[in-house]
C-alpha cells in the first residue's frame, strides 16, 4: 500500500473544490465549526481569495495526496491587540486521530508567532468538544472560562470555553 503524501502549505486558488468539499462534509457532520449551512462554489471562492490576500492572518492547508482534509489559521488583533493571536483548526473526518492536526497546529502557531511578534493565542472551543479542548491543553494552551450559552451550534445555544496561551 502506498504511504499518502502528507503536505502542509498556505492556501491556493487550486484548493477551491477540495476546500468547498472539506467545508461542506463538516457542515454534514454537524461539526463544531461556525460554519453550520453547505457553502457554494461562488461563497467559498470569495473566502479563499479573500484569505490568500489577508496580511492581517496566516492560514494553511493540510493536504492528504493533494487533497484538503484540513485547515488552521491564526489572525491577529486590531490596534493594542496585535500581539494577540485568535487561532482556529478543523479537520476533516479522516485526517483525524493520526497526530495530523497537532502538526499544522503547531507549525500555524509557529509561522504566526515569528511573522506577528505574538506574545498571547486565544481560542474559543464548544464545551462538547472534548478531544479540541485535550489537543488545545497538550498545547499548552489553558482554561479562561466559560461563557454559558455562548455559541450556537445548530439553533442551540452551548457552551463555550475561551483558552489562551501566553507565549513570553
Amino acid at each position: 500500500m502506498k504511504k499518502p503524501k502528507i503536505e502542509i502549505r498556505p492556501p491556493k486558488m487550486s484548493d477551491l473544490n477540495s476546500l468547498l468539499e472539506m467545508i461542506n462534509s463538516l457542515v454534514d457532520e454537524k461539526a463544531f465549526i461556525t460554519v453550520q449551512k453547505k457553502l457554494t462554489y461562488k461563497e467559498e471562492k470569495e473566502y479563499l481569495k479573500k484569505i490568500i490576500k489577508d496580511k492581517n492572518s496566516i492560514h494553511l492547508f493540510l493536504l492528504i495526496d493533494g487533497k484538503v482534509v484540513g485547515n488552521s489559521m491564526v489572525a491577529i488583533g486590531n490596534k493594542d491587540e496585535k500581539h494577540i493571536g485568535e487561532i482556529g483548526i478543523s479537520l476533516k473526518k479522516e485526517a483525524r486521530g493520526m497526530g495530523l492536526g497537532e502538526k499544522l497546529f503547531k507549525e500555524v502557531i509557529n509561522k504566526a508567532i515569528k511573522k506577528f511578534k505574538l506574545r498571547i493565542l486565544s481560542l474559543g472551543v464548544h464545551g462538547k468538544n472534548k478531544i479540541a479542548q485535550n489537543l488545545y491543553k497538550k498545547m499548552g494552551f489553558e482554561i479562561l472560562g466559560t461563557i454559558k450559552g455562548g455559541v450556537n451550534h445548530y439553533n442551540k445555544y452551548e457552551d463555550l470555553i475561551k483558552m489562551v496561551k501566553y507565549l513570553k
